[in-house]
C-alpha cells in the first residue's frame, strides 16, 4: 500500500514538471489562429492555385467514378463468403451442442435412429422406446416445424424439450444451430426412399412376433422383481466388497509397481481376485463348450437341468432354457462329427447361447478384469483405467441394490402393477392386426394388405397408435390415438370424404399425405393444421400413398370383425 502512495506521488511530480517545461517553451507572442487570418483575395486565388485545386477534383472524383463499381463488384462476392463462413460457424456450433447434450445416443449413430430409455406411462415399465432417425427429418419436416419439435420436444416420450421457451436450456439461436447442423447429416433423397423396404420387413417381423416379445417381455418383469427380493442379500455382500475395492485402488501406489503403471504389483492382483469374486456371486451356473469331436448331449441335459433349477430364482434363465431346447429340437440338417445327433453347427450355437445365459444374472456394472503386474496395458488399455472402471461400476452395483433394498416394499407394488399390466395385455393382444380381415376391409388381396398395414406400421403408428414405439406388449389397437388422432371408426372419412370417383376429382386425403399439415391453414374438409403432420410425399412413392389412403378408409386397421 505505501509502495503504491510513493508511486502515486512521484508521477504526480513529473506529471506537474512536464507541465512547467511546457509552459516555458511556448512563451512569446499570440499566433492569429488560420480561421481568423484575412482571407486570400481573387488575384491570388485565381491563379495555378486555383487550377491545381480543380485538378486534384477531377481526379478524386475519376478515382471514385472507377473504384466504387469495382468495389461493388468485390463486395457481392465478399458478403457471400461472409454468409458461408456464417453458415459453417453455426453448423460447427449445432455439431458441439448435438455432441454436448447426446442427441444421438437416443436417435442413433449419425441420427440413423435408435432407442431412448422410457417409462412407459401406462404401465410403468421401462421399456427401449423406439426413437426416429434425424438423418432424413428434414424430408417430413420442414426448418420451422423441426424448430418446434426441438424447442417443444413431444410429451409423452422420452424427447424432451431442448429451448428455453419450453423449459430447455437452448436459446433460439442455438436451436437454429443443431438444425442447421442437421441439414448437413440428411441423406439423399433415393437413400431415404429406398429406407422402405427394410422398415416393411421389419414391420412384417413385428407382426408375427408379438407373442414372442410379449413372452420374453414378462420374463424380463419376472426377472426384475427376483431382483428385488434379492436386493438384501445382495447388498450386504457388494456393499463391503466394493467398500475394500476402492480403499485398494486408493491406496494403489504403495508398494512394488513392476510395470510402473501407477497400480501396485499387490493391488492388481487384489482388484482382479475382487472382480471374479463379485461376478461368481450373481452367476448362477458356469457356461459350457461342446467339443464337435467329442459326445455331449449329456452336458446338455446337464446345463438344462442346471437353468431350470436356478430358473425359480432367476426367472430369466428359464427363457435360455427354452431356446436351446428349440435350439435342439429345431436343428437343420448339418455335419455331426462325434455323432452325438447334434450337429456341429448345434453345439456351436448352445455353447455360444450357455455364454449369454452364464452372464444374464450378473449386473452390467459387473466387470471380469485379469490384472498382469508385469504389464501397464493387461487388456489393451491403462489398467489404471480398467481398475477404476471395474471399481466404479461395483461402486454403481452397491448403490443400486441398497437403493433397491431400502425401498423395496415400494418397488415390488410398481413393478408387480408393471408385470399384471403385461399379463392382461398378453390375454389382450391388442397388438394383433388380423391382415385377412384388413384384406376384406380395403376389398385387395392380402399382399397389398400386408404392405399397407406395415407401412402404416413404420411410418403413421408411432403417432397415431398408442405406445406403439415402446413395443408390441405396451401396443393398443392400431389407429387407436396417442400423439394424433385415433383412426378408427370412420374418422379418415368424416375427415377428408370417400375416395374420388373420378381422375379429375382431388383426393383431399391423399393430398394429406404427401404434403402433411400447415400451420393455421385448413386441410381435409374440416380440419385446421398445426404443422405437426409430417410430409411423406418425399420419400413414399404415390403406389404406396395411395395404399395408406385406401387402408385408412378401410374403417378396420385390425382386422378384427366385432
Amino acid at each position: 500500500m505505501n509502495m503504491i502512495v510513493v508511486l502515486a506521488i512521484v508521477a504526480g511530480v513529473l506529471w506537474l514538471g512536464l507541465m512547467m517545461v511546457s509552459a516555458l517553451r511556448n512563451r512569446g507572442g499570440e499566433e492569429i489562429a488560420p480561421n481568423l487570418k484575412p482571407g486570400i483575395n481573387d488575384q491570388e486565388l485565381e491563379t495555378r492555385r486555383l487550377e491545381k485545386g480543380q485538378k486534384v477534383a477531377i481526379i478524386g472524383s475519376a478515382f471514385l467514378a472507377i473504384s466504387l463499381p469495382l468495389y461493388f463488384l468485390g463486395e457481392q462476392n465478399r458478403q457471400e463468403g461472409f454468409v458461408e463462413e456464417f453458415a459453417h460457424d453455426s453448423e460447427l456450433r449445432g455439431e458441439h451442442l448435438v455432441e454436448e447434450f447426446a442427441c444421438f445416443s437416443c436417435h442413433g449413430p449419425l441420427g440413423v435412429g435408435g432407442v431412448a430409455p422410457f417409462v412407459e406411462p401406462r404401465s410403468g415399465v421401462s421399456v427401449d422406446w423406439a426413437a426416429p432417425a434425424l438423418d432424413d427429418v428434414l424430408y417430413r419436416f420442414d426448418e420451422d416445424e423441426l424448430n418446434f419439435w426441438i424447442t417443444f420436444g413431444r410429451g409423452n416420450t422420452p424427447m424432451p424439450a431442448w429451448g428455453l421457451p419450453g423449459g430447455g436450456p437452448l436459446n433460439e439461436n442455438q436451436v437454429v444451430d443443431v438444425i442447421n447442423y442437421l441439414r448437413t447429416i440428411q441423406v439423399s433423397q433415393q437413400e431415404a426412399v429406398d429406407r422402405t423396404v427394410g422398415m416393411l420387413a421389419t414391420q412384417e417381423i413385428r407382426l408375427v412376433s408379438g407373442d414372442a416379445t410379449m413372452a420374453s417381455t414378462i420374463v424380463d418383469q419376472e426377472q426384475i422383481l427376483a431382483e428385488i427380493d434379492q436386493a438384501p442379500a445382495d447388498s450386504d455382500f457388494i456393499g463391503p466388497l466394493s467398500e475394500e475395492a476402492r480403499s485398494i485402488l486408493e491406496d494403489a501406489e504403495e508398494g512394488i509397481d513392476t510395470d510402473g503403471d501407477g497400480l501396485s504389483d499387490t493391488s492388481e492382483v487384489e482388484l482382479s481376485a475382487i472382480s471374479e469374486e463379485s461376478a461368481e456371486y450373481f452367476r448362477e451356473v458356469d457356461a459350457i463348450s461342446l467339443d464337435p469331436n467329442t459326445p455331449d448331449a449329456e452336458i446338455i441335459d446337464e446345463f438344462l437341468a442346471a437353468l431350470d433349477a436356478a430358473s425359480g430364482k432367476d426367472p430369466i434363465l428359464g427363457s435360455y432354457a427354452d431356446a436351446i431346447r428349440s435350439t435342439v429340437e429345431n436343428q437343420e440338417e448339418g455335419e455331426d462329427t462325434d455323432g452325438d445327433g447334434l450337429t456341429d453347427a448345434t453345439e456351436a450355437s448352445v455353447s455360444g447361447q450357455s455364454i449369454e445365459a452364464s452372464a444374464s444374472t450378473i449386473p452390467s456394472g459387473i466387470e471380469t478384469i485379469s490384472l498382469d503386474p508385469s504389464n501397464p496395458e493387461s487388456s489393451g488399455e491403462p489398467d489404471h483405467a480398467t481398475a477404476n472402471r471395474m471399481v466404479g461400476g461395483l461402486g454403481s452395483v452397491a448403490i443400486s441394490t441398497n437403493v433397491a433394498d431400502e425401498n423395496s416394499v415400494k418397488l415390488k407394488d410398481q413393478e408387480g402393477a408393471g408385470l399384471e399390466f403385461l399379463l392382461d395385455a398378453d390375454a389382450e393382444k391388442a397388438w394383433e392386426i388380423d391382415v385377412a380381415g384388413v384384406a376384406a376391409s380395403m376389398e385387395t388381396s392380402e399382399d397389398d394388405a400386408t404392405r399397407a398395414v406395415t407401412l402404416f406400421n413404420a411410418h403413421c403408428a408411432r403417432c397415431h397408435t398408442a405406445s406403439f414405439s415402446a413395443g408390441s406388449p405396451f401396443t393398443l389397437e392400431a389407429g387407436s390415438g396417442g400423439f394424433g388422432p385415433a383412426l378408427w371408426d370412420g374418422r379418415p372419412i368424416v375427415q377428408f370424404g370417400e375416395a374420388p370417383t373420378s381422375a379429375e376429382e382431388t383426393d383431399l386425403l391423399v393430398e394429406f399425405i404427401i404434403k402433411g399439415s400447415e400451420a393455421e391453414k385448413p386441410y381435409g374438409l374440416n380440419g385446421f393444421g398445426s404443422g405437426r403432420m409430417p410430409a411423406f410425399g418425399a420419400i413414399l412413392s404415390m403406389d404406396d400413398i395411395d395404399l395408406l389412403a385406401q387402408y385408412l378408409r378401410g374403417s378396420n386397421l385390425d382386422g378384427v370383425v366385432e
